[in-house]
């Protein structure tokens, strides 16, 4: 007399087959999620690339069009930029942003600013740049 109890029957092997599936592929699913690519602040979105002085003029155009010398506070530059996703130095007055190549996005970014304050807590001055560049593979 033949007995299956020691068997898998065809559903068991499937089931068996998808919870590995799922066990193989679960954590690259949430590796992924969690390190999915951070949303770029206002000041770099939709760029050129950093190729020529033109394209850093428009970035300069952009961030003077945001910040205006002589009427926005410092703390209030330094609030927006951390609020965007900015680095912020206030010691040096500067603020960095740096987002490698990824999964999602081939392309690296990053952008620096500089400023000085007027004689009260208005902005006296302000500069940066950026650089964009991305793979043409």
């Amino acid at each position: 007399m033949a007995t299956n109890a020691g068997r898998l029957s065809f559903r068991g092997w499937a089931l068996v087959a998808a919870a590995a599936l799922l066990a193989l592929f679960a954590p690259f699913w949430a590796r992924m999620a969690f390190f999915a690519t951070p949303s770029l602040p206002a000041l770099l979105k939709d760029l050129p690339e950093s190729k020529s002085e033109e394209d850093q003029q428009l970035f300069q155009k952009r961030l003077k069009a945001r910040y205006h010398v002589g009427s926005t506070e410092v703390d209030d530059l330094i609030d927006e930029l951390r609020a965007d996703g900015f680095t912020v130095n206030e010691d040096r007055d500067e603020a960095t942003f740096d987002q490698p190549a990824g999964v999602w996005d081939k392309c690296r970014r990053s952008a620096n600013i500089h400023w000085s304050r007027g004689e009260g807590d208005e902005l006296a001055k302000i500069n940066g740049g950026y650089y964009l560049h991305c793979p043409e593979h």
